[in-house]
């Protein structure tokens, strides 16, 4: 249960949504906080929606996270404040935020300072939010408000997963796991976008056909023990290029036994559990590599937002989160579409 009060008058200045206990039973309370200033480098975005993410979900479920704290990766919003050395971006611009925050320069990993806006650092449930003027970008004009806050964090993993990591592209076979969770569905329509032979696993069956609609080839029921040789069969018996895996746990061995020759594994979480066992013999006999990646850098982030799957063309983004426009409301006030699960 997660408990919310409200007692902020209605003329009060800016607001947010403070998790202010954490664990089995979170309490957010709406509090009226100073407005930010940005810094040298900074820009002050005055948000119009912001989404929920099930990142969110395991910040306040944790009893060890620090309160109070603004949680929320994901936002929208105009430039309200830019700060001194800022070029290019000017007070009035409508905006998406990347979540990412701390990349640094080097596209193949995270530097030390990498973090994920939303705690520690305060994030989008609230009226504004300073950022680095690094992690804005213009909002894709075919989007509404709605849309543009829900993709980034989401679509960021994604984007990187897929296209990074698992080389998405015409003549490639991905194998994308869970299809019917966030992240994955975006893999599905990204994947697919980028000409790649898309299929999925799910334990429902309704998902599977949803998966389908995205641009998958088909889809596979992971409660099949058999299912790895399925895949096989599907592909011609050679398996495919790449898993792009959420789940972890035991469903490593399983995903590498659909792999052809040469194939990876690329993972971006562990909702099945953190450990896995898989026979190392087959790995690496076969050629086969194990990348792990965490959301993504600047670069990645307006490449997503450049291609068409975001822009209007062909496969435009059909998975969204909670999202909700700011005012007496708190963010997730308004339903959207919603995918959720495996």
């Amino acid at each position: 249960m997660v408990r919310w009060i409200t007692s902020i008058p209605q003329n009060a200045g800016m607001r947010a949504a403070r998790l202010t206990v954490a664990g089995s039973e979170p309490r957010f309370e709406l509090h009226e906080l100073a407005d930010p200033t940005p810094a040298e480098g900074e820009v002050v975005v005055e948000l119009v929606t912001a989404a929920l993410n099930r990142r969110d979900w395991w910040i306040w479920k944790a009893p060890s996270t620090p309160v109070p704290v603004t949680l929320g990766s994901d936002g929208a919003g105009r430039v309200a404040l830019v700060g001194d050395g800022v070029d290019g971006i000017s007070p009035g611009d409508e905006v998406v935020i990347d979540p990412a925050l701390g990349w640094g320069d080097d596209e193949g990993s995270a530097s030390e300072a990498f973090d994920i806006l939303g705690s520690p650092t305060e994030g989008t449930f609230a009226g504004r939010v300073v950022v680095p003027a690094i992690n804005v970008h213009a909002k894709p004009a075919a989007l509404s408000w709605e849309e543009a806050a829900a993709f980034p964090l989401a679509g960021l993993t994604a984007w990187r997963a897929v296209v990074t990591c698992a080389r998405a592209a015409p003549g490639r076979r991905l194998l994308v796991t869970g299809g019917g969770s966030g992240v994955s569905t975006f893999c599905v329509q990204i994947a697919h976008a980028r000409g790649a032979e898309v299929w999925v696993t799910s334990g429902d069956d309704a998902k599977i056909a949803r998966c389908v609609e995205l641009g998958a080839r088909g889809g596979f029921r992971y409660d099949d023990p058999e299912w790895p040789a399925h895949v096989r069969a599907a592909t011609g018996g050679a398996g495919v290029h790449a898993v792009v895996d959420s789940f972890g746990g035991e469903g490593w061995a399983k995903a590498l036994d659909a792999l052809t020759r040469g194939g990876v594994l690329v993972n971006y979480g562990d909702t099945g559990g953190d450990e896995a066992t898989i026979p190392v013999a087959g790995f690496y006999w076969q050629w086969r590599s194990l990348v792990g990646t965490t959301m993504g850098s600047p670069s990645e982030f307006r490449a997503l937002c450049a291609h068409q799957f975001l822009s209007g063309g062909s496969q435009r983004q059909r998975h969204l989160h909670y999202a909700g426009r700011w005012g007496r409301n708190p963010p997730a006030a308004r339903r959207n579409r919603t995918r959720r699960g495996r």
